[in-house]
């Protein structure tokens, strides 16, 4: 088994302090990082948000030798090869079946299940990195979607939660799905099957509410 880091999302004045002590422990050498995008058309929106998120890794001492950017700009062989070679994958956050789509599209699944690093998913990239992945209008999606996911981890999230918004919706899907909610400024690390919470993080089951 592997080491899969889960977020919500964090502020800009956080940044990925909160986890700071994880990422030094977990990450094995700081040669290349591999952002995955949610769109792969949206270059000049992705790249923006990649630079941010390295000002996010300084600031906590982390500095990678290389980065890639998996989106349309190169090809399939490439971008698997960049997995290959990664010290951590980031699946980004986003448009969340439009990134499910890209890495079914450019065969990168067996890719990320097989890489021995470090990867770690926000929102939209979270969502995708689960056995089944739960897309709800709650969260903000055009509509309810359910479909297998990457497969690395065996928790469902609902990135961006907050109490006064478990809707009717998320209520239902509970005695089918069990489901992690993820209030911002919070982690799910998951290592070797022992998992560590951070933050607000509300377990939804079977019509409960329980604050793990």
């Amino acid at each position: 088994m592997g080491k899969y880091y889960l977020f919500s999302d964090f502020s800009e004045e956080n940044g990925f302090s909160l986890v700071a002590d994880d990422f030094k422990k977990d990450i094995k050498n700081y040669n290349q990082i591999v952002f995955i995008a949610s769109c792969p058309t949206a270059s000049e929106v992705t790249d923006k948000y990649v630079e941010k998120y390295l000002e996010w890794f300084e600031r906590i001492g982390i500095h990678f030798n290389s980065k890639v950017v998996l989106d349309n700009r190169i090809n399939s062989e490439k971008m698997i090869d960049a997995i290959n070679n990664a010290s951590l994958i980031y699946l980004m956050g986003g448009t969340t079946p439009l990134q499910m789509k890209f890495l079914l599209d450019n065969q990168l699944v067996n890719a990320i299940r097989n890489v021995d690093c470090l990867i770690m998913g926000l929102s939209a990239g979270a969502i995708n990195m689960a056995e089944i992945s739960i897309l709800t209008m709650t969260c903000g999606h055009d509509k309810q979607e359910i479909y297998k996911g990457v497969g690395i981890v065996d928790k469902s999230v609902e990135p961006h939660f907050t109490l006064d918004n478990y809707t009717d919706e998320l209520k239902k899907l509970s005695y089918d799905y069990s489901i992690y909610a993820m209030c911002d400024e919070s982690a799910i690390i998951i290592r070797d099957n022992q998992c560590v919470y951070y933050g607000d993080i509300y377990f939804l089951k079977d019509g409960n509410v329980k604050k793990l």
